[in-house]
């Protein structure tokens, strides 16, 4: 999978704007997740808690497998968000393929970067591994096609 990434095409200073707004929202905090962007390109998600709530997959110790859907679109809109000036990205697909348990643990970081984007739509990959480390092992990886809504 990994495909180049495209830099990001809003300035700093507009992507901060978003992430906060990001960050803020309702669905953002109730799964615990917290966005940020790595330059030049990539979108991060990453955990503040890990609610009992959240797991069950394989047992009780591992991530819920809609929870990692839910982590991935969370990551594609906000890859998405720093691609276009529209206040609200949407996820038209996404596939996700999971490889190995992913245990809880507040180190899980989904990462998504856009490999393709046109003016009404874009194309994205993402992972999710143990850790901020872009090498480490990857637990799930995902497509998508996300678009700023009009």
């Amino acid at each position: 999978m990994q495909s180049p990434s495209i830099p990001f095409r809003l300035s700093a200073e507009q992507r901060d704007a978003k992430l906060a707004r990001f960050n803020a929202r309702h669905e953002v905090v109730w799964f615990g997740f917290r966005g940020s962007f790595d330059a030049p390109g990539t979108a991060v998600i990453g955990f503040t808690r890990l609610d009992a709530g959240l797991q069950g997959g394989g047992g009780t110790s591992a991530i819920n497998g809609g929870v990692i859907a839910a982590g991935f679109d969370a990551a594609f809109v906000l890859a998405g968000l720093a691609q276009y000036e529209a206040e609200v990205v949407v996820t038209l697909e996404l596939s996700v393929k999971f490889l190995s348990l992913a245990r809880a643990n507040e180190s899980l970081a989904f990462r998504a970067h856009v490999v393709r984007s046109a003016r009404s739509f874009a194309f994205a990959e993402g992972f999710l591994s143990n850790g901020i480390d872009a090498g480490a092992p990857h637990l799930a990886i995902a497509t998508a096609m996300v678009a700023p809504a009009r």
